[in-house]
């Protein structure tokens, strides 16, 4: 589930290579992409992330403890990238869609 977004990401490399770069389908394309990253990497996993550390704490006792930890943190880390890799993705579709300081200065002369 976690790599439902996967599929857009992919299609906005292939519109880049295609030439559909900065195209309306290519934003539609980023909204879907960061609307899914959203809901399932950061709201859902971020909830399930919760389940697994509850159920490491009620039924961690025939693991060792090491073992436990390094769930937690391998985990942690891994929903601490996605908000970065979100964060990144956010400025990539604000750069690539919002006008640039030539194009503005162009229409106005």
């Amino acid at each position: 589930m976690f790599e439902a977004s996967t599929i857009f990401l992919n299609m906005n490399w292939w519109m880049d290579k295609l030439g559909m770069t900065g195209s309306r389908i290519q934003l539609y394309n980023a909204c879907t992409l960061l609307f899914l990253y959203l809901a399932v990497r950061l709201l859902f996993g971020v909830y399930m992330s919760f389940k697994l550390f509850a159920d490491l704490s009620a039924n961690g006792a025939d693991m060792p403890v090491g073992l436990r930890y390094f769930y937690r943190v391998a985990n942690a880390s891994i929903i601490l990238l996605s908000y970065y890799w979100f964060y990144l993705m956010i400025a990539a579709v604000r750069k690539r869609f919002s006008p640039s300081k030539t194009t503005k200065a162009v229409k106005t002369e």
